[in-house]
């Protein structure tokens, strides 16, 4: 069963594309990720970039990572082993984040075997600006052609061990359960 509830560091490879053709990748990198999924049903999920991986070996998220910019998705539908989020454009008024908020199209599919894994596909196209000292996007739905601030995102990501992580308790009570009945 997927955990509900949780915040965890993930390993993530990035590939940036073209808006209008998201086929054509023109970038690559590798960053750590904070996924984070809530709500009374699990039905939100925020995925926030934290910062390059600058060890291509290590196994565990530095300590200090803190979210950078914030993609927000709400559950469209759930197994017991994936759960699918659409990726929205406008934050629901009620919804903060930690970080920038990012508005884009797409989705996010978790899953657990052994450890969550993250498949993301998204494209985005916002203005950027300020307000009160922080930095705030708003999405554009007709970008322009080739502009700076529209790319398409292909992402994939795996939980890596992290100081800061928590997964619901309900979640190790229910593997508990499994473990033991199994």
């Amino acid at each position: 069963m997927l955990a509900r509830s949780f915040v965890v560091a993930m390993a993530a490879d990035i590939a940036r594309s073209d808006y209008a053709k998201p086929t054509l990748i023109r970038s690559h990198s590798r960053e750590w990720l904070i996924a984070c999924r809530w709500g009374p049903d699990g039905e939100y999920l925020s995925i926030a970039t934290a910062g390059a991986i600058l060890d291509p070996g290590g196994l565990m998220a530095p300590d200090a990572i803190a979210p950078i910019h914030s993609l927000f998705g709400v559950l469209v539908s759930e197994t017991d082993v994936a759960s699918t989020f659409l990726l929205v454009r406008q934050l629901p008024i009620q919804i903060e984040l930690a970080g920038t908020f990012f508005p884009a199209d797409g989705y996010a599919l978790l899953q657990q075997r052994e450890t969550i894994s993250l498949v993301a596909k998204a494209r985005y196209s916002h203005s950027r600006g300020w307000l009160d000292g922080r930095e705030i996007r708003k999405d554009v739905p007709d970008p322009a052609p080739s502009s700076t601030e529209a790319m398409a995102w292909h992402i994939e990501a795996k939980r890596c061990s992290w100081i800061g992580e928590f997964i619901s308790e309900s979640l190790l009570q229910e593997k508990h359960a499994i473990r033991a009945a199994g």
